[in-house]
Formats: structure tokens, C-alpha cells, sequence
């Protein structure tokens, strides 16, 4: 018997849920595809030997559910893996669980299953029509999964009696062989004396706002905050308002507790105005060995008063309220409770960090129980696979990323050489984009024309046994036996 195929259907957003199944696909020993499902363009990784990127055209998909079928079939397809409620992914997981006859499992990575919008809201609410569109797929999965106990306490509360287990998001081990990541040295030009770190891609709704508030309120501290990563005004490294909010840029998440500590932080902030539903990024400021201050609600606020391992700010609270925090912890009178946290969070704590091993382990045992082994498929028709291929790319998957770009440049009129330096990114960038699309294209044309070729010489093969197979037998002996003396 073989090992099941997981196929994994997500959003195309990315973000945290991309890391986590690319994790899941490099830490899970069994074959696993990747379903990446928009509104109008569906993408498949991993369905071919070579991994290659496969385009999909939606409404072609939909004109020929059979060779979909036949074609998931011939992957081994034994568990569908929906990593988001998101309406086009969610439809097509339960279509494809449906047509194959194989379990569903689902992972609720945040709390969108409360809305659609929800990370509009400081503390979303349901919205009673989502969840009654969103709650059929829970039931019908056969488990469902969250990384943490916050978001498993409000879906069973939301979806009365739905049974949701934890399986923490795990940290896979530090590459000892990159090469060390190094602060910007526009920064250590006017270094501050005391450094505290935000990380990540910071928006609104991860407290951009209060970020941008913060200077004035540690006017004279000697304190300065370092984003590792952008705000969503400034994507581009440089200081905000010097010497007190210093934004590094896009960064390699291997490279955290390297620049962590690079750029000789302190504490971590981390000033959500939504809950988190777990946080990569805790983890690795843990990790790092550094304390971390933290809003009180969602995930994060539960880690840190389970674990220990910072602190938690005051319900409702504003940049003021971050700013005497932060004053306070880095005054010399906390320096032994500084010390102290820091000491604890030197020694390792599985619970506290949880690894990628493990999480692998809980998920492999989860696909194990519901996607034993089977026979080996039979092969799909290459020809029918042709009508699913999509003949070029939908240009509508760039315009989110286009009018945010728009947008950046248009909110940071006030520094013209900033932009024009972000512009000549922006282009060279734009001109890679451009260049990988007209690459994938000529892939995909290559594509048809390989799988046309197959069709043919498939056709050709079947039209020669035919024959073969009305030749009288005396005829098939002769051929027999010279076939043997050629050979």
C-alpha cells in the first residue's frame, strides 16, 4: 500500500498560512500538493514530478468536473487539508472531498470564520449569515484543527458542540549555515541607547497607528523602536521619525533572531489591535531570548500568561500607555526584572516554543487516521487534463499588490527621494514579475504542447493494437518470434 496524498487548498494571500503548509509539505514524510484558489485563477504546485506551477482555469474546471476528478484520482488524493474558510478555497475543498470521496480536515489559522471582515474589528463579532454559510464545512470535516486554545475556545463557542483540537504552529530549527543577517547601518549611524523591536508586516490592524503615535510620546527617553519588516505607509527602509521609529524592510523570517539581535533590541512590542490567533513571531522572539510586551487579548496575551515570558499592557490601551510601559521596563529600576525574564526564557521549553517535529508529528498522526493507505491509481488522460490548463494568467492577480504599491508611494509624497528610491525598486521588481509571468507562460504553452504530443502518440498506440488484435493468431505468433530474435 502507498501513503495518501494531503492536498492542501489555501488562499493565495500567503502570510503566516503559507509558512505553516510549506512547513507541513518539507516536515510531513508522505506526498502532498499544494491548491492555491482565487476568485477567478487557481494555481497547483506540486502535482508533477518537477513541482512545477500548474494555472487553472476556474470555469474550465467547472465545465469538466470529470477530468478534475479523474486527474486527483491519479495523484492518490486520499485527504483534502483546507487551510482557510475564504469562500472560493472553502467551495472548492468540499467539491473536490465530494467528487473524490475522501475525508475533509480543516485548520482555522484565524478568526475570519466569525466574518469575512473580520480583522476590521478590535474584537470581531459574529456575523450570524458567514457563520451559517461558513458552519456546514466544520461539521462535515472529519477534524478540526486551530493553533491555539484562544481560537479553539471562540469557534466551539460559535459553532455550538463542534469538537476543535490544538495543534500549536511549530518553529522549525535555526539554520546554522546562513549567513548572519546585519542591521542597516543607517540605523547604528544614530543608534539609540535603548532599542525596542516590532516585527513583522505591521498594519492597521496590527497597530500601525499607535506606531506611528509612539515618537512623541518617548520624546527625550533615549529609547528607540526598530520595525523588522514595513508599516503599511512605508515599506522601504529608513527612519520614520528619527531617532525614535526606525523601519528596516521586507526580511527573510529565518533571519528574525538574527536581526534581533542585531540591531540589539531589548523587548519585543507587539501592539495588536486584533487578536492574534497564535504568532509565529512570539515564538521566535522567545526564541530569540528576548521579553515581550503584548495587548491582553487573543493568543498572544494567552502564551505570555501561560508561559511567562513578558508582559501584558492594560486593556483599551493607546501609544501613551505603550510608551510609559516600555519606559518603565527599560528604567533602570526593572533591570533585575528585566534580567529575570530573560533568564527564564534562556532555558528551552517545548511547550512554550513548540517545534516543528512535533507539529508534524500531531499532523502525521491526523493523516494517518483519516487517509490510510491505497492501490496504486490508475493514470488520468493527459488530453482531458489539457481542458483545465489555463491558457494564460488572470493580470486581476497583481492588482491588489499594484494599488497597495499606488498607494505606499502616494501616502509618502512628503519625502521625494525616498519614493523616487522606491520607485526604482518598485520597477525593477515589476520587471521580474514580468519576465517570471512570460516564463510561466511559455511553461504552460510548453505544457500543452507536451501533453497534445502524449495524446497523440497514446491515440497512435491504441490504433496499432487495435490492429494488432484482429491479425489472425498464427500471424501474432510469426511477429512473436521475430520480435523475440531481434531482441
Amino acid at each position: 500500500m502507498n501513503a495518501s496524498t494531503i492536498l492542501h487548498v489555501v488562499s493565495p494571500l500567503g502570510g503566516g498560512v503559507d509558512r505553516y503548509v510549506r512547513d507541513v509539505m518539507a516536515s510531513v514524510p508522505r506526498p502532498q500538493v499544494l491548491w492555491h484558489v482565487g476568485e477567478r485563477a487557481e494555481v497547483v504546485e506540486g502535482a508533477t514530478r518537477d513541482r512545477r506551477y500548474l494555472p487553472l482555469d476556474p470555469l474550465r474546471i467547472d465545465a469538466a468536473p470529470d477530468a478534475l476528478s479523474g486527474w486527483m484520482k491519479s495523484l492518490g488524493i486520499g485527504l483534502v487539508h483546507l487551510h482557510t474558510v475564504v469562500r472560493a478555497p472553502r467551495r472548492r475543498a468540499e467539491w473536490i472531498a465530494r467528487e473524490l470521496g475522501v475525508p475533509l480536515l480543516v485548520t482555522l489559522h484565524d478568526v475570519l470564520f466569525l466574518r469575512p471582515d473580520a480583522f476590521d474589528f478590535d474584537a470581531p463579532q459574529a456575523d450570524r449569515a458567514w457563520t451559517r454559510e461558513v458552519e456546514p464545512v466544520l461539521r462535515e470535516a472529519k477534524g478540526v484543527l486551530t493553533p491555539s486554545t484562544y481560537v479553539a475556545e471562540l469557534a466551539a463557542k460559535t459553532f455550538k458542540g463542534l469538537a476543535v483540537d490544538v495543534v500549536p504552529n511549530g518553529l522549525e530549527p535555526r539554520d546554522a549555515t546562513r549567513a548572519p543577517a546585519t542591521a542597516r547601518s543607517e540605523f547604528l549611524e544614530s543608534r539609540p541607547k535603548r532599542v525596542v523591536a516590532v516585527v513583522g508586516a505591521i498594519g492597521e490592524h496590527k497597530g500601525a497607528d499607535l506606531l506611528r503615535q509612539l515618537p512623541r510620546h518617548l520624546a527625550g527617553s533615549g529609547i528607540g523602536v526598530v520595525v523588522i519588516g514595513y508599516l503599511d505607509r512605508q515599506v522601504y527602509p529608513g527612519w520614520q521619525e528619527r531617532p525614535h521609529l526606525y523601519v528596516h524592510g521586507p526580511y527573510h523570517p529565518a533571519d528574525t533572531v538574527a536581526l534581533l539581535h542585531a540591531y540589539g533590541a531589548e523587548l519585543v512590542l507587539f501592539p495588536n489591535r486584533v487578536p492574534e490567533s497564535f504568532s509565529y513571531t512570539l515564538s521566535e522572539t522567545w526564541d530569540a531570548g528576548l521579553p515581550a510586551l503584548a495587548a491582553p487579548a487573543g493568543a498572544i496575551g494567552e502564551r505570555i500568561a501561560r508561559h511567562g515570558g513578558g508582559w501584558l499592557l492594560p486593556a483599551g490601551f493607546g501609544a501613551s500607555e505603550v510608551a510609559a510601559e516600555v519606559r518603565r521596563l527599560l528604567a533602570a529600576e526593572s533591570a533585575t526584572e528585566l534580567a529575570r525574564v530573560k533568564s527564564r526564557l534562556s532555558l528551552p521549553d517545548a511547550a512554550r516554543v513548540p517545534t516543528l517535529a512535533a507539529m508534524a508529528e500531531s499532523l502525521d498522526a491526523y493523516y494517518r487516521r483519516y487517509a490510510p493507505g491505497y492501490a496504486q491509481p490508475a493514470a488520468s488522460d493527459p488530453a482531458a487534463f489539457d481542458t483545465l490548463l489555463a491558457p494564460s494568467l488572470d493580470s486581476s492577480l497583481f492588482r491588489v499588490e499594484l494599488a497597495h504599491l499606488a498607494n505606499i508611494c502616494d501616502q509618502s509624497g512628503s519625502d521625494s527621494k525616498r519614493v523616487a528610491e522606491w520607485e526604482t525598486e518598485a520597477r525593477r521588481w515589476i520587471e521580474k514579475l514580468e519576465g517570471d509571468v512570460a516564463s510561466l507562460q511559455q511553461e504552460v504553452k510548453r505544457e500543452f504542447e507536451e501533453r497534445q504530443r502524449m495524446a497523440r502518440e497514446l491515440a497512435a498506440a491504441q490504433a496499432v493494437a487495435g490492429v494488432a488484435n484482429r491479425l489472425p493468431n498464427f500471424v501474432k505468433r510469426i511477429l512473436a518470434r521475430i520480435a523475440r530474435a531481434r531482441g
